[in-house]
């Protein structure tokens, strides 16, 4: 299954839930079994829920996202008491927060796990000839080399780049820099692969599988200092603590050159050094022409347009009404889960408890969304003033301007009429 095709199933699956797609973070040639401390995606992916920029973690596949139980209770564990949420195409929706869905997580990662400890016995022996001889046990090679015809690595045209691109980050060039050169020399990487290629060993010289290491597999392209070096310029800059400002995260401000989503930011100006926040394109994305503006002026134009999409709306009865039968139809979604997860007995025909488990999930998923659809509809149903807005606090506040603004888009330029606030149909 390509990066491509597991991505493709990403976006589809965010498209049909209306999730906004934050980030796409590829982890190439790392086991499934790898503690989280080690897989530097899917930690990230974690850390970015801990740290309020991102609420659901997306996997094409249940067994992309990890083969180990340990690890499984781990990333579950973690991202649930951030309060997020983690969703695989193929199954549905990971949980533990109750007995049943704990079972049902569990019974899937439980057979993860054997298929990963299974080929492991049966393959290792090939892994350990195949490294001795130097040849990669992995599909993805980095920029700088190319396989000979006995599959082992020898450098090619890109070397040369790829030996600068270390130079240059070792003398304290940006990431974003080190990405710009090597895309002058046909190298497209983005700024994580980018990332990737300055912790990889196999530029040493060296080809690294597990326990299985070749320090000689094949010409290096990079001195031990300058790698050395290049690693001491990547620090680790820890959890960053929840943003306060209105829309943070809440994925409505959108770029108009590229339509990503914009992130908060902050600067200090002047002798005073006065804090300054304000809104940008993601620093990490492509786009041709990023574009940045006060926070205060983005949140006080959707504030204003929010308290006139509600003015004079009130709420009827019958709306009151459709929630309380749309919340039963959740709860006999969510018994008939839980009772088909009690009755699995044992793993004889694994796959077809997966396919009921995922019609299950899917029938609960529809009802869930019906739901939050008349959840969302009957948040702005009162009568809006200025003052009822002061006196909301600021997770009400994000409520309604979630339910009502489907999207705001600020074009390049100055002032606060580049944005367009576009209300939900």
């Amino acid at each position: 299954m390509s990066p491509r095709e597991q991505t493709e199933r990403i976006r589809s699956i965010a498209e049909r839930d209306g999730l906004h797609l934050v980030e796409t973070i590829e982890e190439l040639d790392v086991s499934g079994g790898t503690p989280l401390a080690k897989r530097h995606g899917l930690r990230r992916a974690v850390e970015m829920v801990e740290a309020g920029d991102a609420e659901v973690v997306v996997v094409a596949y249940f067994d992309r996202l990890v083969r180990s139980l340990a690890v499984q209770a781990e990333v579950v564990e973690r991202v649930e008491r951030a309060g997020g949420q983690i969703l695989a195409v193929d199954v549905g929706e990971v949980r533990a927060e109750t007995a049943g869905r704990w079972l049902s997580s569990t019974m899937l990662g439980l057979v993860a796990e054997y298929a990963r400890r299974s080929t492991a016995e049966r393959t290792a022996d090939a892994k350990r000839r195949a490294i001795a001889r130097g040849v990669p046990t992995f599909a993805n090679i980095p920029p700088g080399y190319r396989q000979r015809k006995d599959r082992t690595l020898e450098p090619n045209g890109d070397a040369p780049a790829v030996a600068e691109a270390f130079r240059m980050r070792a003398s304290g060039a940006t990431i974003m820099d080190v990405r710009g050169h090597l895309a002058t020399h046909g190298i497209k990487r983005s700024f994580h692969g980018t990332q990737a290629l300055l912790r990889s060993r196999i530029v040493l010289g060296e080809l690294h599988f597990g326990v299985l290491v070749n320090e000689s597999a094949h010409e290096a392209i990079v001195d031990p200092d300058t790698w050395r070096r290049v690693q001491r310029q990547i620090v680790t800059r820890g959890r960053r603590p929840k943003s306060d400002r209105l829309l943070a995260r809440l994925g409505v401000l959108r770029c108009g050159t590229c339509g990503a989503r914009m992130v908060t930011g902050t600067t200090v100006q002047g002798r005073r050094r006065t804090p300054y926040s304000f809104y940008r394109c993601n620093p990490t994305s492509d786009c041709p022409r990023r574009v940045t503006i006060s926070a205060d002026v983005a949140e006080q134009v959707v504030v204003d347009a929010v308290k006139q999409i509600l003015e004079g709306v009130a709420g009827t009865a019958s709306m009151d009404d459709g929630i309380a039968s749309a919340r039963a139809d959740v709860e006999r979604a969510e018994q008939e889960l839980d009772a088909a997860v009690r009755a699995f007995s044992g793993l004889e025909d694994v796959e077809a408890a997966r396919e009921r488990l995922a019609a299950l999930r899917d029938a609960r998923d529809v009802a869930r969304d019906r739901l939050d659809d008349l959840r969302a509809t009957v948040i702005p149903a009162v009568t809006l003033t200025a003052d009822d807005w002061d006196d909301l606090t600021l997770a009400e506040r994000r409520d309604l301007v979630r339910a009502v603004v489907d999207q705001a888009v600020v074009a390049p330029g100055r002032g606060p009429d580049r944005i367009t606030v576009e209300p939900r149909s």
